[in-house]
C-alpha cells in the first residue's frame, strides 16, 4: 500500500492514466510513462496553510483598501494573497522522475491493482 500521500497521488494518477490507455485501445503502458506523471507534491496540511494565509491577506487587503484609500499597498497585498491561494491549490507538481525514493516497480503493481479494483467495482 502506498504510504506517503505522494505516492497515493501517483497511484491515483496513475489509475486515470490506465484510463486514458485503455481508451486508446490498450496502449502498453511502461514505468517511463509513470516517471512522466505530475503529482502534487505539498502535502495536504500545507496545501490548506497556503489557501487559509492567501485568504487572509487577500481579505486584509481588501480591508486596508476601505479603511484608508491607499491602492498601492492594497493591492498588492490582494494579488500575494490570490497568489498564494492559486499556489497552494496548484500544490507544486513535479514529474515521478524528479522525486526521489521512488519504487517504481511497487508503484506500478499498486496502480495495476488499484485500476483493477476500480474496474471490478464499477463492474458490480
Amino acid at each position: 500500500m502506498a504510504s506517503t500521500f505522494i505516492e497515493k497521488r501517483l497511484v491515483n494518477e496513475g489509475v486515470k492514466f490506465c484510463e486514458e490507455r485503455i481508451d486508446q485501445k490498450g496502449t502498453v503502458i511502461t514505468v517511463d510513462d509513470i516517471k512522466s506523471l505530475k503529482v502534487r507534491t505539498f502535502s495536504p496540511v500545507l496545501q490548506s496553510v497556503y489557501v487559509i494565509l492567501g485568504t487572509l491577506l487577500f481579505v486584509f487587503g481588501i480591508w486596508f483598501q476601505f479603511e484608508n484609500g491607499n491602492m498601492a499597498v492594497s493591492l498588492g497585498l490582494v494579488m500575494i494573497g490570490f497568489l498564494n491561494v492559486a499556489y497552494g491549490i496548484q500544490g507544486r507538481p513535479k514529474p515521478a522522475s524528479s522525486l526521489n525514493a521512488l519504487n517504481y516497480a511497487d508503484l506500478t503493481a499498486e496502480i495495476t491493482k488499484a485500476f483493477i479494483e476500480r474496474e471490478n467495482q464499477s463492474r458490480e
